[in-house]
């Protein structure tokens, strides 16, 4: 929205302004003189701004949905702040539930885990399960894929499938882990609401002194000189 709002001040607001900085032939600081030349091009070149804006979104959204932009993200996303832990306990729970109706239902683990496979849709998390399920085959513990990758998976997911495991209620802990996860997640989404906006709140706050700085400053300094 501040976006848009910004590129409505250049074309429609910011013409008025520059014809009187023009009028005035004085040396204006770096930040208007860039205000100025922005809002010329896009009021000369409307179209060509708007077919480059368009496009650059087009592409990124069509970067996102490559194969590259897949992996990229599914890398990135799990390692940044905040966003990283909110992805991984998403994933937790996503998994624990998925795993948990399936087993409930009757679905041996291995066709449980081809499933909540194609449910998941970060790359590496769909690697860690695919590996899982080859190993189960082959007669290895559920739980030690998970413990062995705390980088995507919260330690907390492999003990409990270990207990499960040992008690003969895998099903059950899974249960327990997707309805923790689950909490946790919608706990932590309404917390970064509460930071998010804000922080939102600085941020047009520091573009709207941006233009008042670049736009009325200027505009008094001329008016003192002329005084």
């Amino acid at each position: 929205v501040m976006f848009v709002i910004g590129i409505l001040m250049m074309i429609f607001v910011m013409p008025t302004i520059t014809d009187l900085f023009k009028g005035m032939n004085k040396d204006l600081p770096a930040t208007t003189q860039a205000l100025i030349s922005t809002s010329d091009f896009l009021v000369n070149h409307t179209f060509l701004a708007l077919l480059g804006i368009i496009s650059v979104i087009s592409g990124f959204i069509y970067f996102l949905r490559t194969k590259i932009g897949k992996y990229t993200t599914s890398w990135l996303v799990p390692k940044l702040p905040v966003i990283g832990t909110l992805a991984k306990e998403t994933n937790s729970a996503r998994t624990a539930r998925t795993l948990s109706s399936l087993l409930n239902s009757g679905v041996d683990v291995i066709q449980a885990l081809e499933i909540t496979e194609e449910v998941v849709q970060n790359i590496f998390y769909k690697r860690i399960l695919r590996t899982a399920r080859n190993r189960v085959e082959k007669g290895t513990a559920l739980s030690e894929s998970f413990i062995e990758r705390p980088d995507l998976y919260p330690i907390l997911v492999g003990e409990m499938i270990l207990v499960g495991e040992e008690t003969g209620q895998i099903a059950g802990m899974l249960k327990e882990l997707a309805i923790f996860y689950e909490t946790e997640v919608e706990r932590k989404t309404k917390d970064l609401s509460t930071i998010i906006e804000p922080l939102l709140m600085v941020v047009i706050g520091a573009g709207v002194g941006f233009f008042a700085m670049a736009l009325i400053g200027p505009i008094y300094s001329i008016s003192d000189g002329i005084s």
